[in-house]
């Protein structure tokens, strides 16, 4: 595991707390009309968002980039969020 799936990992593990807390993002979802899974579920957003990212740079590797972001989100989520 080199410092690039490391950081990857950390950055979209972070950043997606932090984008499903926007009033804008929030919106964006209702006015499509997809105010459902994937999309306002923190660790399906995440997991599909980093793997779709992932796959091409990493391979099959992104699979497991992918479910450890999500976790990792999660858990931030969590903890910042529903305390």
């Amino acid at each position: 595991m080199n410092f690039d799936t490391i950081l990857t990992i950390v950055g979209m593990g972070c950043l997606m707390p932090i984008v499903h807390q926007f009033e804008f993002y929030k919106q964006v979802l209702q006015y499509f009309n997809i105010d459902m899974k994937p999309f306002n579920c923190i660790i399906c957003s995440t997991f599909w968002l980093t793997f779709g990212l992932t796959v091409i740079p990493f391979g099959f590797e992104s699979i497991f980039i992918a479910s450890i972001a999500a976790i990792l989100a999660e858990l931030i989520d969590i903890k910042i969020h529903k305390i």
